[in-house]
């Protein structure tokens, strides 16, 4: 079978869970073949020209070629939601969402790991974005309570920038300095991770690591609901939803993302993360 997956980071998080369940030989079209490293699954090189997937693709060299006359099922989603959407594709029901271990993190904890928000002009997600305020209040109050914060994200001039506030951060991973596997090791070792809705999602729920990710608009596609699924351990999760939640589809609208009493509702969910030794 050959897989023509999806080229996201976290729709390949997804994706994961239902190639666990292939008992057949399967080639899969990925930008990143780190997140099957522990499968029986041969990697294609993918054509994409995403910078961050591109950057991930050049890094390798071992591509395998597919066989000809392979039956071919192309990965999808929408309104439905991720999970049902794929599960129509493959036509199987997922195993656990987990990882790989990507072993030690490249940071001692405890740390809080924080996605900043930001815009990238290839894949603008403008609407989905939470407001940025509500990321730094919340990496504040974690560094306010003994926590390092460590911030990661891949920016370049005109390509990828951040918006005001930036979160305040001891440390900062802002060029990409981090591949993947550091990446997710740098999650899977985190006390908590803090952001808006992006592959942070199914990595956190996959790794089992308290996560706190503030929704902005666009809930046509990014409602909590659309996102998840009844299979996933959602225990470790919060969502903190804007009051008037917009369910547009739309890239470019004006939704309401304010949330009321936000610095309680954080407050609130930062008393309950195991205590600091």
């Amino acid at each position: 079978m050959l897989i023509q997956g999806m080229r996201g980071l976290g729709d390949n998080i997804y994706q994961r869970a239902f190639i666990r369940t292939m008992a057949r030989e399967v080639w899969l079209d990925t930008p990143w073949p780190e997140l099957y490293r522990d499968l029986p699954v041969h990697c294609v090189q993918p054509a994409t020209q995403l910078r961050t997937q591109a950057k991930n693709i050049r890094r390798h060299s071992g591509w395998k070629s597919a066989p000809a006359g392979l039956r071919a099922v192309k990965v999808a989603y929408g309104k439905e939601g991720i999970v049902p959407g794929m599960q129509h594709c493959f036509g199987v029901v997922p195993a656990d969402f987990d990882l790989p271990d990507f072993g030690p993190s490249p940071v001692e904890g405890p740390y809080a790991l924080v996605r900043p928000v930001t815009v990238r002009e290839e894949w603008r997600a403008d609407t989905r974005n939470p407001l940025p305020e509500y990321v730094a209040q919340a990496a504040a109050e974690m560094r306010r309570r003994g926590y390092r914060v460590v911030s990661v994200a891949d920016l370049e001039p005109g390509k990828e920038w951040a918006l005001d506030p930036l979160p305040l951060a001891d440390i900062r991973f802002h060029a990409g300095e981090l591949p993947v596997e550091q990446l997710l090791a740098l999650l899977q070792g985190a006390a908590a991770v803090i952001g808006g809705i992006g592959w942070i999602v199914p990595a956190t729920i996959a790794a089992k690591v308290p996560a706190w990710i503030v929704c902005g608009g666009q809930g046509g596609f990014n409602h909590p609901d659309l996102i998840t699924h009844p299979s996933m351990d959602l225990a470790h999760i919060n969502f903190a939803v804007p009051d008037n939640f917009c369910r547009c589809t739309q890239k470019q609208h004006a939704c309401d993302k304010r949330i009321a009493d936000y610095d309680a509702r954080f407050a609130a969910w930062a008393d309950r993360l195991p205590a600091l030794v």
